[in-house]
């Protein structure tokens, strides 16, 4: 009787592969971040049995994720390669591209400006970003000083100069950061 079930529900497709899926056809992140894949077998996120080879790990590399339910792709070197996922018997190709380090924060030195009147600031913006390198990004940078009758902007040489006594704030702009410096001018 055993016998027969086992034969009916081989023949029936009960022990027939699972279905697999990753729910990322492709990866694109700045050096120095990552993104996360999630393999799912039978609908159901699956690490146990999932293996993985890059063509470049110089460019690169790929551990489980730190909620051990995803593949976490790293980005290591600008550049293009691909990353191979397998489980049960399937291959999944995920062409991973590697951009240049991202801006993660922006900041301006000094902080907040207190002058006086007919004085001259040096005021430089600097960035953070992907691979926690500081940048120097003053030049690539918008500025904006809110009430130019307190004070103005030179650009060529980077000096906020006080023309009269009160308060402004200075805006730096680059990409989607933005940051704002408050100016208080004393006669």
């Amino acid at each position: 009787m055993r016998r027969a079930a086992l034969l009916i529900c081989v023949l029936g497709g009960c022990l027939s592969n699972p279905s697999v899926e990753i729910d990322r056809g492709a990866v694109a992140m700045p050096r120095g971040t990552s993104r996360d894949v999630l393999v799912t077998v039978d609908g159901a996120p699956e690490l146990a049995y999932v293996t993985w080879v890059v063509d470049d790990e110089s460019i690169a590399s790929v551990t489980p994720s730190l909620d051990g339910q995803h593949v976490s792709i790293g980005g290591m070197r600008e550049g293009d390669t691909v990353v191979y996922l397998g489980t049960h018997g399937e291959i999944f190709d995920v062409p991973t591209h590697v951009g240049p380090p991202a801006i993660v924060r922006i900041w301006v030195e000094p902080g907040s400006v207190e002058a006086t009147v007919g004085e001259a600031i040096d005021v430089r913006a600097r960035a953070l970003d992907t691979v926690l390198r500081v940048r120097d990004i003053t030049r690539e940078s918008q500025w904006a000083v809110l009430d130019p009758h307190i004070a103005t902007l030179d650009m060529a040489g980077m000096m906020l100069e006080a023309t009269a006594e009160g308060e402004t704030t200075l805006q730096v702009g680059y990409g989607d950061h933005a940051t704002d410096v408050p100016v208080t001018i004393f006669k």
